[in-house]
């Protein structure tokens, strides 16, 4: 737990909880309530599609000799969430507690590393994707939306250096380096890395398992939205579904630029109030939106987290 970490955690907390206070807690609270507990439970339950498709993504990055099957590897998939949304300032959170759940499924260490990287690369390529659905859909809804031609610009450049990426990268060692670098340091951590380099290479050239991949993903992003649209609906506050892709899309947009603040604290709070108004929206139904998707986060998250510490338990227990 770095100090950069936890300071910019308390600013988080700071700035979720003075949004909060300042559209009115109590109102947020009433808006929270009325999803009762027979709607918050089946918010849990909408989940499990959304965890099982971004498994199986992360199963198509994987090498085609891998012993993984689709269970486990979904499995593997929530815990690598519960890590990031329950244990947020943990270093590198939910990937090397993904990584390790991916061993118990069946993958070696060095696969695990791996796949990992492909498939938060084939994530990042599909929420571009997703994004651009959402500013599509935002231009249905306000043409004039002045975050619309910023957002654009941001995609365009960012389609470009994936781009780049896909077509040069192998041939310009100077542009490689620096993330070849990067990535030896996440291999160091699993063994040889230059097996792990031949292994990521190896899927790589699967180029159909990584277009099914990005695929899934992008059907998980929209599947994120749907979350989203259906917990307004529960609260009493509907919108079509082309808006909350709209709405769902910016906002990890933003949580992604706000990579450095543990689980997105304040950025996610103070994204859904700017947001809130042009979806029509009350500022305090989308704050309470918030604070569902963090209680669900929780309530799924801490059970799975305890149930890996049981199966780690139980592994070393036999093993002596």
């Amino acid at each position: 737990m770095r100090p950069f970490s936890i300071a910019v955690l308390i600013v988080g907390l700071a700035v979720s909880i003075g949004v909060v206070v300042s559209f009115g807690a109590k109102e947020i609270a009433t808006a929270f309530l009325r999803l009762g507990a027979g709607g918050f439970v089946l918010l849990c339950l909408a989940h499990a599609p959304v965890v099982s498709v971004m498994g199986l993504a992360w199963r198509f990055c994987l090498p085609k000799w891998s012993a993984v099957r689709a269970p486990g590897i979904i499995a593997a998939r929530m815990l690598r969430d519960a890590g990031s949304e329950v244990l947020p300032l943990s270093e590198l959170g939910g990937y090397v507690i993904g990584a390790r759940a991916a061993v118990l499924a069946g993958a070696t260490s060095l696969e695990a590393a791996a796949s990992m990287l492909l498939d938060l690369t084939t994530e990042a390529v599909a929420q571009i994707a997703f994004v651009a659905l959402g500013l599509a859909a935002l231009y249905q809804i306000h043409p004039d939306a002045p975050l619309l031609r910023p957002i654009a610009v941001v995609i365009a450049v960012l389609i470009a250096i994936v781009a780049f990426a896909a077509l040069f990268a192998e041939r310009s060692v100077r542009f490689v380096a620096p993330a070849r670098a990067a990535i030896r340091r996440w291999f160091v951590l699993f063994g040889d890395t230059e097996r792990a380099f031949t292994i990521m290479g190896t899927i790589i050239r699967q180029r159909g398992a990584v277009a099914a991949a990005t695929a899934l993903h992008v059907v998980g992003w929209l599947g994120v939205a749907a979350e989203g649209w259906l917990a307004l609906r529960l609260l009493g506050a509907p919108i079509p579904y082309p808006s909350a892709v709209a709405l769902e899309s910016l906002l990890y947009a933003a949580r992604s630029i706000g990579f450095f603040a543990p689980n997105a604290v304040g950025v996610q709070e103070g994204t859904y109030a700017l947001l809130a108004p042009l979806f029509g929206l009350n500022v305090t139904e989308a704050l309470a939106l918030s604070l569902v998707k963090r209680a669900r986060d929780i309530v799924i998250g801490a059970p799975t987290l305890l149930l890996w510490q049981r199966v780690e338990a139980t592994r070393l227990l036999r093993r002596r």
